[in-house]
């Protein structure tokens, strides 16, 4: 099957015919003789002081426990294979602030996203995904470490995962993979004044120096900076100059904004050729990465698309674009917010900068805040429109790169995973972008996965799963023991259909502002609670009866047992993940 355009046509490439004629290393077969069980564990590598907690039941803590036995990352209890398929390449496809209902094969009506939907007809698609948290750097990196952000670190945007640190890439290039990574990644800050960060701004700007990695594990990077009118930085800025010229890209910098208010969900023309769209950079690079992958060395290629994050800046000459017209209006009524936290108020009508809660900092996602009772229902349906049109852009691209693996006889044994940081407001319950605001639309997110030699597609899977399980299920699928500090699990038995659910609950944390605003949820088949430190309110929703979250049932008597059960389940999750503790001596 062909990748479906986007109304404008891709820059054309020239195949590298020694690439093109390399064949899959392991044909497709049924499912019949036993997974093979691992060799037994090396030492681990941990050597950070925050190992995991042991307990009494075994490595993980019993949120992780499934009718009775252990969905440690350590149990192999896959479908029987015919022949144990070969280490399957790895490829990881990121978006940014992406929801689920922005594609068609997740139950949109107004977009139309085929390359995609192509993915999850192979493939397996989840419909209970969890991202770790609603911000990028603390998602980004459980996502390659398989650790909660309470164990990494990286806690808010702003800050840096440990460079001295591991990921999954680390592990995999240990064990013979090829790993490349392009895109976006924000393990690191790319603002304020720290000059550590290889992804800092200034760091680009002041000229390139001819760094290509190591980064984290991987061997190699090219990476893009920021979003859209602020992101023509990093390997992708350079190129564009290049290209392009300066001045072009000074011009870039630029759009015209088609709303009347100024608030995060704005809608933009850009004058950006689509040849020099980011998205279309980063597939393109993929497919050169891909054209030049001629050994039979499995790689872990990690590809990072920067949109649909705001601002929503779409090139005016992408002709394939979601009307406003058929673009419904937010999910907000009147008084929903009365039952909610305080800063939820404050942020639907641009408060924040005078809030309790505001920290040495804006609110991540938020910034200062604007009043979104000034958006009009034009700006509002102008701005869903734009981001479902940047949406529109990258399955074009992500269809193009299918389209390679397919040309490079490289689909069968590649394992490809596909989900996004985070989610998306758009306006929903009253407020735009991102922050320390738990809802569905904000934490759930697309995950799509497909691996022709490993995996039976076409089925859709409403188990639970965490975005840190990304990496231990990697790891799996490699046959490559997991670390015991990767609080994510092996979800290969959820996505084989060998199991029902491999978790009964997930996890999201935010820590906004260390002092006044710190955010833990816990989510379960059919309820949801959030906790916030050193405050008498909370949230509890009966997501079965109320899945819109209008509901706040945090002081309903009648919910009192669940919030009761509920934060004692909260507790022994964020105790699994504590740092052991251990006296060296009496004094």
């Amino acid at each position: 099957m062909r990748s479906v355009s986007s109304g404008v046509m891709a820059p054309s490439m020239t195949m590298n015919p020694s690439a093109s004629s390399s064949s899959s290393r392991c044909a497709m077969s049924p499912m019949r003789a036993p997974y093979p069980r691992p060799v037994s564990r090396p030492e681990p590598w941990i050597t950070q002081p925050r190992a995991p907690r042991q307990r009494e039941f075994g490595p993980r803590s019993s949120w992780c426990y499934t009718r009775g036995r252990s969905c440690s990352a350590h149990t192999w209890d896959h479908p029987p294979m015919n022949t144990t398929p070969a280490r399957p390449n790895i490829l990881i496809v990121t978006t940014d602030q992406q929801r689920t209902d922005s594609l068609s094969c997740y139950g949109s009506e107004f977009t139309s996203t085929p390359n995609i939907d192509r993915l999850a007809s192979e493939g397996v698609r989840l419909d209970r995904a969890y991202c770790t948290n609603p911000v990028c750097t603390p998602s980004r990196v459980s996502i390659f470490t398989g650790k909660q952000v309470s164990r990494h670190g990286a806690w808010n945007v702003g800050t840096h995962y440990a460079a001295d640190e591991r990921m999954v890439s680390h592990i995999l290039r240990d064990a013979g993979y090829r790993t490349h990574y392009i895109g976006k990644a924000h393990f690191q800050a790319f603002g304020g004044d720290d000059s550590r960060s290889r992804e800092h701004s200034a760091r680009w700007s002041s000229g390139y120096d001819g760094w290509t990695g190591p980064y984290y594990g991987f061997d190699t990077v090219e990476l893009a900076l920021g979003h859209a009118t602020y992101g023509i930085s990093g390997h992708y800025g350079e190129w564009a100059r290049e290209r392009a010229g300066a001045d072009a890209v000074e011009g870039w910098k630029r759009a015209t904004n088609l709303c009347e208010a100024s608030f995060g969900g704005n809608a933009f023309d850009w004058d950006m050729p689509v040849e020099f769209h980011n998205s279309t950079w980063t597939a393109d690079r993929a497919i050169a990465f891909l054209r030049g992958h001629a050994t039979s060395r499995p790689f872990l290629l990690s590809v990072g698309f920067q949109d649909p994050h705001h601002p929503h800046c779409v090139p005016v000459e992408q002709t394939d674009r979601v009307s406003p017209d058929d673009v419904p209006l937010p999910d907000f009524e009147p008084g929903e917010l009365d039952d909610k936290p305080p800063h939820f108020l404050e942020a639907h009508e641009g408060r924040l900068e005078s809030s309790a809660m505001r920290g040495e900092y804006p609110m991540a996602g938020q910034g200062s805040g604007c009043d979104y009772r000034l958006v009009s229902e034009r700006d509002a349906r102008l701005g869903r429109a734009y981001y479902h049109s940047m949406v529109k852009l990258i399955d074009a691209q992500l269809g193009r790169i299918l389209d390679a693996l397919d040309e490079l006889n490289l689909a069968n044994d590649t394992l490809i995973v596909f989900t996004s940081d985070h989610g998306e407001l758009l306006g929903d319950h009253g407020l735009w972008m991102k922050g320390p605001f738990h809802y569905e639309q904000l934490v759930r997110v697309p995950a799509i996965w497909r691996w022709p030699e490993g995996i039976a597609g076409g089925r859709a899977v409403d188990g639970l799963f965490s975005l840190a399980d990304i990496a231990p299920t990697c790891l799996a699928a490699a046959r490559v023991a997991v670390p015991d500090d990767m609080d994510g699990v092996d979800a290969l038995p959820l996505l084989t259909g060998r199991e029902a659910t491999v978790r009964d609950a997930a996890l999201v944390e935010m820590v906004d502002n260390p002092d006044t605003l710190r955010l833990k949820t816990v989510v379960t088949a059919d309820r949801k609670l959030t906790w916030y430190a050193g405050q008498p309110y909370g949230e509890l929703y009966d997501l079965e009866r109320d899945p819109g979250e209008k509901t706040n049932r945090w002081d309903d008597q009648d919910y009192s047992a669940d919030r009761s059960e509920l934060l004692g389940r909260l507790l022994d999750m964020g105790e699994s993940i504590e740092p052991r503790l251990r006296r060296h001596c009496y004094a």
